[in-house]
């Protein structure tokens, strides 16, 4: 009976130091996204999205993907303190903050986020996201996730008829008159584009491609034959991260895609990154170790 207290006591700490060891939050939103314009948008709509994202001093620093339904989309970021003093700018185009590369920062800081994108056509009635930040942990877990949506309006447009003149010719000369017709050049029409081209990059190049699970070769390659719609474009590649954007794809128009993969995190490097971050958890964890070995030495001794 003893023995099973001590156990239960063990186990309630192997729980808490667990409940302490959980990824937390390092982001918060601290306003719904600004969208312009107001109102009801429309498919062709140019639109522009910010938001404001403070960093929580002290926390873990995760990645934060950015995705959007918006066509032609642009993204710009900056990091600055709380009195406006600019830490760091995220390259326009970047569609995701890779949060490794910030230092822990001892201060809170503000996070601003900018995008600027088209409503694609043929959308109207849909729910479409204008604005989606997630923060993913090292190992592909969502901390949390702001999003913004809007419902793309309808519009009805009525043709204006045109009015035809009717002139009444009167018959005033009996002179023939022979015309020769001259053949009139008819104009071939450019045939209307049914795909997508998409131009791939990454760092480090030679990254496996894969859109929508499907290997399409290696960085950098332009891709000439995607389908219109939302496609996920995922770069593999060895003693890297995996690395996904998600967007919707026009017929007709070229994209210009970047990633950048970051280096998997060594097992001894998350080993000391979690005692740096949670030192109390450690501490609980490697008082549990030394307290077991005691009891199963004093457990040996008393056979």
């Amino acid at each position: 009976m003893k023995y099973t207290k001590i156990l239960i006591v063990l186990l309630a700490a192997v729980l808490f130091a667990a409940c302490l060891c959980a990824p937390a939050a390092a982001w918060h939103s601290n306003t719904d996204a600004k969208v312009s314009p107001t109102g009801v948008l429309m498919p062709g709509d140019s639109v522009t999205a910010d938001v404001t994202i403070t960093y929580l001093r002290g926390t873990t620093v995760y990645r934060l993907p950015l995705s959007t339904s918006l066509s032609n989309q642009q993204w710009t970021g900056k990091l600055t303190r709380d009195d406006g003093t600019l830490i760091t700018e995220f390259p326009a185009g970047k569609r995701f903050i890779d949060g490794y590369s910030i230092t822990k920062l001892p201060y809170e800081a503000i996070l601003t986020v900018h995008l600027e994108g088209t409503v694609p056509e043929g959308t109207v009635g849909q729910e479409l996201t204008i604005m989606k930040v997630e923060e993913i942990t090292s190992g592909s877990i969502v901390v949390s996730t702001y999003e913004k949506k809007a419902v793309i309006g309808s519009s009805s447009a009525t043709a204006t008829p045109t009015a035809t003149s009717t002139a009444s010719v009167t018959p005033t000369a009996t002179q023939t008159t022979t015309t020769t017709a001259t053949p009139t050049a008819t104009a071939t029409p450019k045939p209307t584009p049914s795909t997508a081209t998409v131009i791939i990059s990454s760092n480090p190049s030679g990254s496996d491609i894969f859109i929508d699970n499907n290997y399409k070769g290696f960085t950098p390659t332009t891709q000439t034959d995607v389908n219109p719609g939302m496609h996920t474009i995922l770069l593999k590649k060895e003693g890297y991260l995996d690395d996904a954007q998600t967007m919707r794809f026009d017929a007709g128009v070229t994209y210009d895609m970047s990633f950048t993969l970051a280096p998997e995190a060594k097992a001894s490097e998350v080993v000391i990154d979690l005692i740096k971050e949670h030192p109390t958890a450690s501490l609980v964890v490697v008082l549990i170790f030394v307290v077991g070995v005691l009891i199963l030495i004093l457990l040996v001794r008393r056979r």
